[in-house]
């Protein structure tokens, strides 16, 4: 019976449904106030599967910006772009009002985390090589 049934699963999609299930769980198990040891082994494979989820999520992610077209790759870079000196201003300009206290490297890689996870998040997901393009994305023809 399972091996008949189509194995549409994503393994991108079933690792970030992981993810915030245990996230809701470590928040929940800090809230209450546990404190068992169970919780100290929990927060321990919690910090092994993020690792291992940023992990999976950086390299599929550099794996499937290669079948980008052209076009498209230059589209997300230049949305990157944008994204990263916006995001660098903001930082910039509340650490000039005293509202933040960051430092240069944190409020760099903080807007390129940032910048990149909005400009590449959809990369991982996408499976089909002609919906690797933004138009395609955007179209409202193609949003079921």
């Amino acid at each position: 019976m399972i091996s008949k049934m189509k194995k549409n699963i994503h393994l991108g999609k079933l690792l970030t449904i992981i993810f915030f299930i245990q996230t809701v769980i470590l928040f929940f198990s800090i809230y209450t106030g546990i404190d068992k040891w169970i919780n100290i082994k929990f927060i321990g494979i919690y910090i092994i599967c993020t690792v291992l989820y940023i992990m999976y999520m950086a390299i599929m992610t550099i794996v499937n910006t290669r079948k980008l077209s052209k076009r498209d790759l230059k589209k997300r870079v230049f949305r990157f772009a944008k994204f990263f000196i916006l995001f660098s201003f903001i930082n910039c300009i509340s650490n000039y009002f005293k509202i933040s206290n960051s430092g240069l490297l944190s409020a760099i890689s903080s807007a390129f985390g940032i910048a990149f996870g909005i400009s590449f998040w959809d990369v991982v997901f996408l499976k089909k090589k002609e919906k690797y393009s933004l138009d395609y994305v955007y179209k409202k023809d193609n949003i079921k």
